[in-house]
């Protein structure tokens, strides 16, 4: 069996790679105000930062980009404020959205070592990704609900599932969050 061919970029000089910072996203389109680098303009313009439109945003004004509405209540506090409950919720924010999933994924992760300049770390899969999710209905009652089965019930009672599963997060949040979704 021959074995396929590897670009000696890719694994071999992995000592050689970089990171690459272009800075803060300090340009803002005057179309339609998208935050831009700098880096992204060419050279002939980037003296004039405040005073450009860009196409990769809005085609130069020529599109119109709806705005964003808020978010709802209590998301948008969670998201915004600067209390403990707030910086809390953001930093274990992947642990929130895992407890109000529709579905989770199973893969078969790509262990070989793929850091790059010792600042990002790349996110492999080896073969296929599934979605699972389950059916509608669970097998063994109530209490064995997972993902978007949790959806189908009583917004109490799903609060009620979810703040069994995750013991050590806030149950009133959870109740809160439900009761928005």
């Amino acid at each position: 069996m021959v074995q396929p061919q590897v670009p000696l970029s890719c694994l071999c000089q992995r000592a050689m790679w970089t990171g690459h910072d272009l800075g803060r996203l300090d340009a803002r389109c005057t179309a339609c105000h998208a935050l831009h680098w700098t880096e992204e303009l060419p050279e002939k313009l980037r003296k004039h930062v405040g005073e450009v439109s860009f196409e990769s945003c809005c085609k130069h004004g020529k599109a119109e980009i709806e705005r964003m509405r808020p978010l709802p209540e209590p998301l948008n506090a969670l998201m915004s404020r600067l209390d403990t409950q707030s910086r809390s919720f953001r930093e274990h924010l992947r642990q929130w959205n895992s407890l109000f999933a529709f579905t989770s994924i199973l893969f078969n992760m790509d262990k070989r070592m793929s850091e790059i300049g010792g600042t990002f770390q790349l996110f492999q899969i080896h073969g296929a990704l599934y979605h699972r999710q389950g059916p509608l209905v669970p097998a063994g009652g109530l209490g064995d609900a997972l993902y978007s089965q949790v959806y189908l019930y009583d917004p109490a009672d799903a609060a009620r599932q979810r703040a069994a599963r995750a013991p050590t997060m806030d149950p009133n949040l959870i109740q809160s969050l439900t009761m928005m979704l």
